[in-house]
């Protein structure tokens, strides 16, 4: 802050939103709620006017590696927000601000000339600075992505077939799952997670399917047997490491539970459409790492459309890429249009039903979940999707009632 007439200006670097408790052992600068008016005051005493005081701010945003405890926390945007709200009681306007983000910044006063700069902290190895673009690849750069990218599993493909398949029973499916011992292993350790809350030990597949049902032991092994295809994507199109992945257990296990609810679509095929609505960002995800905090920065401070980024910087959307990896795998028709149509399902060609209820299940996480995906959902279809699948509001508690599918809850996945 500074007053320019009287030549009196100042920085103040603030580490928390609030005092972390009532010791007073605890140096009160540091904290936002009670820092700011200190260091107004300060500048008073200096000669300086309030109503001649201006403010430049910066600071707030999530420096890479980034956890879900930190989106959840939010220690720098809670504490911007709080410095914000004191400049704005008090009537002193910002003139400045670079808030939030996901690259640092070096905030400057120039007490000779009165002028507070804001530039992004380069260091050696440092990604996505300022200046830095994202690269645009060739059309047969991403042809080429899409042709050589990591297959999806083998278990994971006769699965989403078996779940398709009007003749197939649980039971096979199950049976399935048994072939694969590393899938095997990975249920029964889930089954003896604290999430199941159960004192008997599992230590077969056998004693698993007891334990969690036919059903919920083939979701789980579809989403284990696709988690290292979805984490390919690192940390470009997720504010977190294993976001992506976590994103679309969310998706699937709220597409599924709508499913359940209207009737409109299978349960099991809705999860499975909301599992992979996003493989396409698999695709375009190295390009947009390199830069993803000027990626971010562009869809969040300029307001920009994700599918609108995405085109003009790559000449194809996320939707788009995972359609093709969608022919390319050979899925059914019904989850290709969920993985092309999930952001304008009004626009959708066959499968209407699914497609609306990825939609509103997407949307649901991105509102109910922040941080796992960077996606400002575009909410004109809302209405249109919930009234075609025969879902309104008061149904939302119901949806997010009891507990969660125990892949999002039992296992860290990812650092997740």
């Amino acid at each position: 802050m500074r007053d320019r007439t009287a030549g009196v200006g100042g920085l103040i670097h603030l580490l928390l939103p609030e005092p972390p408790s009532m010791d007073l052992s605890w140096n009160p600068v540091v904290s936002a709620g009670t820092g700011m008016p200190i260091f107004i005051e300060a500048l008073l005493a200096q000669g300086a006017r309030k109503e001649r005081l201006v403010a430049t701010i910066a600071g707030g945003a999530l420096i890479d590696p980034v956890s879900e405890s930190d989106l959840v926390l939010d220690i720098g945007g809670r504490t911007a927000e709080i410095a914000q709200s004191i400049l704005n009681r008090e009537n002193i306007p910002i003139v400045d601000s670079e808030i939030g983000g996901y690259y640092s910044c070096c905030l400057s006063l120039n007490l000779g000339t009165m002028d507070a700069t804001i530039e992004p902290i380069v260091y050696p190895g440092a990604k996505g600075l300022s200046t830095q673009a994202v690269r645009r690849p060739e059309p047969e750069q991403l042809e080429r992505v899409i042709q050589t990218l990591l297959p999806v599993p083998q278990t994971a493909l006769k699965i989403i077939r078996m779940i398709n398949s009007a003749h197939c029973s649980f039971r096979d499916l199950a049976m399935e799952v048994v072939q694969d011992q590393v899938l095997s292993a990975r249920i029964i350790r889930m089954c003896n997670s604290v999430a199941i809350q159960s004192r008997m030990k599992v230590e077969s597949i056998e004693k698993a399917l007891v334990r969690i049902g036919e059903k919920n032991l083939l979701l789980m092994a579809l989403s284990f047997s696709l988690e290292d295809f979805i984490s390919r994507a690192y940390q470009g199109y997720s504010l977190c490491k294993g976001g992506l992945f976590r994103h679309s257990l969310w998706t699937a296990t709220l597409s599924s539970r709508l499913a359940e609810m209207t009737g409109a679509a299978p349960p099991d095929l809705a999860y499975t459409a909301g599992l992979l609505h996003d493989i396409g960002k698999v695709v375009l995800d190295q390009y947009v790492y390199d830069a993803h905090p000027l990626f971010y920065r562009q869809l969040q401070k300029m307001d920009i459309d994700l599918l609108d980024a995405e085109k003009e910087l790559f000449g194809l959307t996320h939707c788009e890429a995972g359609g093709r990896l969608a022919l390319r795998f050979g899925l059914p028709r019904s989850i290709e249009q969920a993985i092309l149509h999930h952001h304008d399902p009004d626009f959708a060609e066959s499968d209407y039903d699914m497609v609306h209820i990825v939609y509103v299940a997407d949307l649901l996480c991105c509102r109910f979940n922040p941080g796992l995906s960077i996606d400002k959902k575009n909410t004109s279809h809302l209405e249109s999707s919930m009234t075609a699948i025969g879902f309104n509001a008061r149904h939302v508690p119901l949806l997010f009632s009891g507990n969660i599918f125990p892949a999002i809850a039992g296992e860290n996945t990812n650092g997740g």
